[in-house]
């Protein structure tokens, strides 16, 4: 993407170098975001100010040389087709040619400042939720005492753990309370829940894991039995429901049964 206006390609580089969201200290987010801003507010003026006003007049020459050259073109071709009235339509061509050029121009650079605003305000966004992450679970962590992104752990302690120290864990790392989670074959996780895919052999998946499996073919990873012996439906149930909150399947179940009655 084209920055207009940024000569030492000091917004360019903050757009395409700079990884917003492994920047933990919210000063520097501040700055970034304080640039952005001074940036998008430039050019939005600048579009406002310059580009528009311009576009709006070369617009109205525009109009004005198509409806002479209109004009031109009727009179010579029907009321009056001389040569040298053909003449003066030709002559005109160039100039209508010119206004054209001109406003598409304009339009293009219009265009692109648009892209670079709506951009730019994209990076605006995520700076702020990432902001917001910072402020809310940036914090040292119980275990190896790093500042840090932090999610609690899940014992009755509600240790602040970060990343690395929470992975692939089944005790609290601080007071190595047993976090009562289980392996889950499928996804290679931890979880609180697993449960039974409803085969035959008892094989065992988390909850998430199983949901998916039923949606995409209904048959157990491990021994290839099918999972429910229903049949299952490929949607949700929110897939069903229409614009007033009501099931779309009781509404057709209705245009049936009236089918059916006036056969009847």
């Amino acid at each position: 993407m084209v920055f207009p206006d940024d000569q030492d390609n000091s917004i360019r580089k903050l757009y395409y170098d700079v990884n917003i969201h492994i920047i933990f200290n919210r000063t520097k987010l501040q700055n970034v975001k304080n640039k952005f801003y001074r940036y998008v507010n430039y050019i939005t003026k600048y579009k406002k100010n310059v580009i528009q006003p311009a576009l709006l007049e070369l617009e109205k020459i525009h109009d004005e040389a198509y409806e002479i050259w209109q004009r031109a073109k009727r009179i010579s071709l029907i009321h009056n087709p001389t040569p040298e009235n053909e003449e003066k339509r030709k002559a005109l061509v160039p100039i209508f040619r010119k206004a054209y050029e001109e406003y598409e121009e304009i339009k293009c650079e219009e265009r692109l400042y648009d892209d670079v605003i709506y951009a730019v305000q994209d990076k605006l966004t995520e700076i702020k939720k990432q902001q917001h992450n910072v402020y809310k679970h940036y914090r040292k962590c119980a275990h190896c005492a790093k500042m840090n992104m932090v999610t609690i752990s899940g014992c009755k302690s509600k240790h602040k753990l970060c990343s690395k120290c929470s992975d692939d864990i089944t005790e609290c790392p601080v007071c190595e309370e047993d976090l009562g989670l289980q392996h889950c074959d499928i996804c290679y996780e931890y979880k609180k829940e697993i449960v039974e895919t409803g085969c035959e052999n008892k094989h065992q998946t988390c909850k998430e894991c199983l949901d998916k499996i039923i949606r995409k073919n209904n048959m157990c990873p491990f021994c290839r039995d099918y999972c429910s012996k229903e049949p299952v439906d490929p949607h949700p149930a929110s897939y069903y429901l229409m614009d007033n909150g009501e099931d779309i399947r009781d509404w057709w179940q209705d245009m049936a049964d009236d089918r059916r009655e006036g056969r009847g």
